[in-house]
């Protein structure tokens, strides 16, 4: 099993805190989208947690990991299928009674394959739609695992009354990430392992700063599609929630220090064309995790957390 070391662990924070600090230099000074300032800002300052996560968690899938295009968007599939292995590794040796909950599953694919590779675990997938995961059922012609289970239920407001022992997911849009972490965070998860999606959507944003590269033309077109979607009174909850509106971000103490509603949605509407600016979004939500306890690892938009023992939380906020 993978072990976390507590005092490592806790100087991720403060390397989490330092790089969110560092990127928010580049970004004001305009120091995103070139592939050069991408790289270089990112080595300087997120290098030593990437270095972390492949200490502790070895084949992070670098080589298909380029900055961001269209083909990094379709080589997501290779993070996820790292993060599953993961998620194997910390709870392979846990008894019977644990459970996984993957919020926003969509078709299930993810939670099933989980569930077939840890048949000793209860697996529970929710979504506000079952649409999707109707399908997916069809075509699997009902042959799904027997410790798998779907729940349609809203991560904005999750009536799902089992107590997960970790909660994961894979591609959450926007808020729907911010939304699943504080349902982990509230349900007492002692893990979340998740990667994050769609950072151009938090605080309800689907304006995004226009450049000719495909990769930003085709959010344009999936912005335009929510943005209908959310003023359709049958898509509430789906993408946006007013609990994850401008106001509620940075949604850490420490990134409320060190920026604003206004900078992070003006982060958001570049974060299409910027790794730095995803890695942002997300640096701020591992500092939420860890100022509720959680001890947190980050790279490429991945997070793998582990619930600390009571008592040993401490502040990441300067003194």
């Amino acid at each position: 099993m993978v072990g976390f070391d507590c005092c490592e662990i806790s100087g991720c924070g403060e390397l989490a805190r330092h790089a969110l600090a560092g990127l928010l230099h580049e970004f004001r000074h305009g120091n995103i989208v070139a592939l050069s300032a991408e790289q270089k800002g990112m080595e300087l300052h997120a290098g030593a947690l990437s270095a972390g996560w492949n200490d502790r968690f070895p084949g992070f899938p670098s080589d298909d990991f380029p900055y961001t295009s269209l083909r990094g968007e379709y080589y997501r599939k290779h993070r996820d299928a790292h993060l599953k292995d993961i998620i194997v590794q910390l709870l392979a040796d846990r008894g019977g009674e644990a459970t996984i909950v993957n919020p926003a599953c969509v078709f299930g694919r993810h939670a099933c394959h989980l569930a077939t590779r840890l048949p000793h675990v209860k697996v529970i997938g929710t979504d506000i739609d079952p649409w999707c995961f109707q399908a997916y059922r069809a075509l699997r012609l009902g042959n799904l695992p027997g410790n798998f289970t779907f729940v349609q239920d809203n991560i904005f407001a999750p009536r799902l009354e089992a107590q997960p022992t970790a909660v994961v997911f894979f591609g959450a849009c926007g808020a729907v990430s911010d939304g699943a972490l504080d349902y982990a965070i509230s349900s007492g998860a002692r893990y979340v392992m998740c990667r994050t999606c769609c950072h151009d959507n938090i605080g309800g944003n689907v304006t995004i700063t226009a450049r000719p590269s495909p990769v930003n033309r085709f959010f344009r077109f999936k912005n335009q599609a929510y943005d209908r979607m959310r003023k359709a009174p049958k898509y509430a909850g789906f993408f946006f929630s007013p609990n994850y509106a401008p106001s509620a971000y940075p949604r850490s103490a420490a990134g409320r220090q060190l920026s604003s509603p206004n900078e992070f949605l003006a982060v958001a509407r570049d974060s299409v064309d910027s790794d730095i600016c995803r890695a942002i979004i997300d640096l701020d939500r591992c500092l939420h995790l860890a100022e509720h306890g959680y001890r947190v690892e980050y790279q490429g938009e991945l997070l793998v957390a582990e619930r600390e023992t009571a008592g040993t939380h401490r502040s990441l906020l300067p003194r």
